[in-house]
C-alpha cells in the first residue's frame, strides 16, 4: 500500500516535466493558470500546450506582441483586464482558435488593427470597455459569427461605422453606453438579427429616428436615457413588434411625432421621466395600447386645458407609474398632482369628475369598463379631441372661475370636519360611560372628596382668623364686681381685672 502511494506521488512530481509546467509566480489548478497581481510586465512564457484558462488581471503589461500567446493554443478564456495595455499588434491572438472569452477592459487601448480578432472564430464574449478607443475599423469584428456579447462601454467613440457588425449574426447583447456618439447611421446596426438588448445611454445623441433600428428585428430592450435627445421621429412606416422596453429618461424631449409609438404595438415599459414635455397629444397616448408601466415624472407639464388628454388617459390607465406626475405651470398649480389639479381647479369641466372617480376606484384588469357620457369626443376651445378607453366627455369653451369653486369646496370640507369632530367626541364619551362606569364613579368620588377637603380648609382658615382677633379688647362691662357665666357644661367664675382680662 505504501509502495503504491509513493509511486503515485512520484508520477505527480513528474507531470510538470511532461508539459504541464506552471508559470512562475502563478497559481495553477489543473489546466487553469491564475497570474493575477504579480507585477508582470509581459505575458509569462510556459512550455504547456494544454492550458485552458489564463488570467493576467491587475498587472503592468503595456503591449501585446505578435504571436504573444502561441504557447497557449488550447486556451478557452483569457483575462487581461486592469493592465496598462495601450498597443495591440496585428495577430497578437494568432492561433487561439478555441478562445471563447476575451477580456481587455480597463486598459489604455486607443487603436485596434482590423485583423486583431480575425482568427478568434469561436469567440463568444468580448469586453473592450473602459479603454480609450475613439474609432473602430469597419472590418474589426469581421468573422466573429459566434460572438454573443460585446462590451464597448466607457470609451471615446464618436461614430459607428456602417456595417461594423455585419458579420456578428449571433450577437445578443451590445453595450455602447458612455461614449461620445452624436448620431446613428442608418445601417449602423445592420446584421444584428439576433440582438435583444442595446445600450446607448450616456451619449450625446440629439435626435432619434427609429427607422435607424429597422434591422433590429429581435430587439427586446432599448436604453437611450441621459442623452440630449429633443425630438423623436420615425422616418418610415413599419412595425417593431419585438420591442417591449424603451428608456428615454433624462433627455430634453419636447416634441414627439404622432406616429412614433404606432410602430411599437407591444411596448410594455415606457420611461420618459425628467424631460421637457408640457403636453401629449391624445393620438400618441391612444397608440400605447399594451403599456403596463409608464414614467412621466419630472417634466414641464402645463396644467391647463391642454392637459386634459393626458389626464383622461391616466385616469383610465390600468398599469402603474412609480413617481408622481406633477404640474409645473402655471404657478397656482405648481407641485400639484395632475389628476388632483384637474379635479380641484376644474380644468376639464365634466372630465374632472370622471378622472377623479376613475383614479380613486380600483379596476379589475380582467374586467372591461366602457362609459359613454355624451359623445365620442370632447372639445377644448374649438378643437375636438377623442378620448381613450371609450370615455367621451364634452368641455365648454368658457370655464368657471377656479377661486369660487375652491372657496365653496373649502367651506364644505371645513363644515364636514367640524361635524365629524363633534360626533367623534360624543362617541368617545358614550363609549366611556358604557365601558368604564367604575372609573367614572371613582373620578366623581375623588372630585367630591376634593371639594369637601377644600371646604374644610376654608372653614379652618376662617376660624383661625377669628381666633387671632382680641375678643376682650373692646369688652366694657356694665356692672361692677364679679359675675357668673353659665354654659351648657357648668359654670365658671370671672372677676374683672384692671387690664380687662378674665381669670377663670
Amino acid at each position: 500500500m505504501l509502495a503504491a502511494i509513493y509511486a503515485m506521488s512520484m508520477v505527480l512530481k513528474m507531470l510538470p516535466a511532461l508539459g504541464m509546467a506552471c508559470p512562475p509566480k502563478c497559481r495553477c489548478e489543473k489546466l487553469l493558470f491564475y497570474c493575477d497581481s504579480q507585477g508582470f510586465h509581459s505575458v509569462p512564457n510556459t512550455t504547456d500546450k494544454g492550458s485552458l484558462g489564463l488570467s493576467l488581471r491587475h498587472n503592468h503589461i503595456t503591449e501585446l506582441e505578435r504571436d504573444q500567446f502561441a504557447s497557449f493554443s488550447q486556451l478557452t478564456w483569457l483575462h487581461l483586464d486592469h493592465n496598462q495595455i495601450s498597443t495591440v499588434k496585428e495577430d497578437a491572438f494568432q492561433g487561439l482558435y478555441k478562445l471563447k472569452e476575451l477580456i481587455l477592459s480597463s486598459n489604455k487601448i486607443f487603436y485596434l488593427p482590423n485583423t486583431t480578432f480575425t482568427q478568434l472564430i469561436n469567440l463568444q464574449n468580448l469586453d473592450l470597455s473602459f479603454n480609450q478607443l475613439s474609432s473602430l475599423h469597419p472590418e474589426l469584428f469581421y468573422g466573429l459569427r459566434k460572438l454573443q456579447t460585446l462590451h464597448l462601454r466607457s470609451n471615446s467613440l464618436r461614430t459607428i461605422p456602417v456595417r461594423l457588425f455585419w458579420d456578428c449574426r449571433s450577437l445578443e447583447f451590445l453595450d455602447l453606453s458612455t461614449n461620445r456618439l452624436r448620431s446613428l447611421a442608418r445601417n449602423g446596426f445592420a446584421g444584428l438579427i439576433k440582438l435583444r438588448e442595446l445600450h446607448l445611454e450616456h451619449n450625446q445623441l440629439t435626435k432619434i429616428n427609429f427607422a435607424h433600428f429597422l434591422r433590429l428585428s429581435s430587439l427586446h430592450t432599448l436604453f437611450l436615457q441621459w442623452n440630449k435627445i429633443s425630438n423623436l421621429t420615425c422616418g418610415m412606416e413599419w412595425t417593431w413588434g419585438t420591442l417591449e422596453k424603451l428608456d428615454l429618461t433624462g433627455n430634453e424631449i419636447k416634441a414627439i411625432d404622432l406616429t412614433v409609438f404606432e410602430t411599437m404595438p407591444n411596448l410594455k415599459i415606457l420611461l420618459m421621466d425628467n424631460n421637457k414635455l408640457n403636453s401629449l397629444d391624445s393620438k400618441i397616448l391612444n397608440s400605447l395600447r399594451s403599456l403596463t408601466t409608464v414614467g412621466l415624472s419630472g417634466n414641464l407639464w402645463e396644467c391647463s386645458p391642454r392637459i386634459c388628454a393626458l389626464a383622461s388617459w391616466l385616469g383610465s390607465f390600468q398599469g402603474r407609474w412609480e413617481h408622481s406626475i406633477l404640474c409645473h405651470s402655471p404657478d397656482h398649480t405648481q407641485g400639484e398632482d395632475i389628476l388632483d389639479a384637474v379635479h380641484g381647479f376644474q380644468l376639464c369641466w365634466n372630465l374632472s369628475t370622471t378622472v377623479t372617480a376613475m383614479a380613486t376606484t380600483y379596476k379589475d384588469p380582467t374586467t372591461e369598463y366602457t362609459k359613454r357620457i355624451s359623445s365620442s369626443s370632447y372639445h377644448v376651445g374649438d378643437k375636438e379631441i377623442p378620448t381613450t378607453a371609450g370615455i367621451a366627455v364634452t368641455t365648454e369653451e368658457h370655464f368657471p372661475e377656479p377661486d369660487n369653486a375652491i372657496f365653496t369646496q373649502r367651506v364644505i370640507t371645513g363644515t364636514m370636519a367640524l361635524l365629524f369632530s363633534f360626533f367623534f367626541i360624543i362617541f368617545i364619551v358614550f363609549i366611556s360611560r358604557k365601558c368604564c362606569p367604575p372609573t367614572l364613579r371613582r373620578i366623581r368620588q375623588c372630585s367630591m372628596i376634593q371639594n369637601h377637603r377644600q371646604l374644610r380648609s376654608q372653614t379652618r382658615l376662617h376660624m383661625s382668623n377669628m381666633s387671632d382677633q382680641g375678643p376682650y379688647n373692646e369688652y366694657e362691662p356694665t356692672h361692677e364686681g364679679p359675675f357668673i357665666i353659665i354654659n351648657g357644661y357648668g359654670q365658671c367664675k370671672c372677676q374683672q381685672l384692671p387690664y380687662k382680662e378674665c381669670e377663670v
